[in-house]
């Protein structure tokens, strides 16, 4: 039995947010602040569903871990390919 919690479209559009931030700072990753902003925005919101267990899907889809995992992935990528090309190219 789902609980109410997980019954309210804003709480599931919570957690479907995170994924679409996540999504679009990867499609984004060479703006940035602003894609480093989405990302951490969307792994902010998605932390905040899984500690709340909000799960985001009406069938019992893991949405808020999936945003998660694809913000994680995208700070990652933006940060590492910012500091590489800092290190390859600005800093001559």
């Amino acid at each position: 039995m789902q609980s109410s919690c997980n019954s309210s479209p804003v709480n599931r559009g919570i957690a479907v947010a995170s994924v679409g931030m996540g999504f679009f700072s990867l499609v984004v990753f060479w703006w940035y602040p602003f894609a480093l902003i989405l990302s951490t925005v969307g792994l902010c919101l998605a932390l905040f569903c899984l500690a709340f267990k909000i799960r985001g899907g009406l069938h019992g889809e893991n949405y808020a871990l999936i945003g998660a995992v694809i913000c994680s992935i995208s700070a990652g990528t933006i940060i590492t390919i910012t500091q590489v090309l800092h290190l390859m190219l600005w800093d001559k």
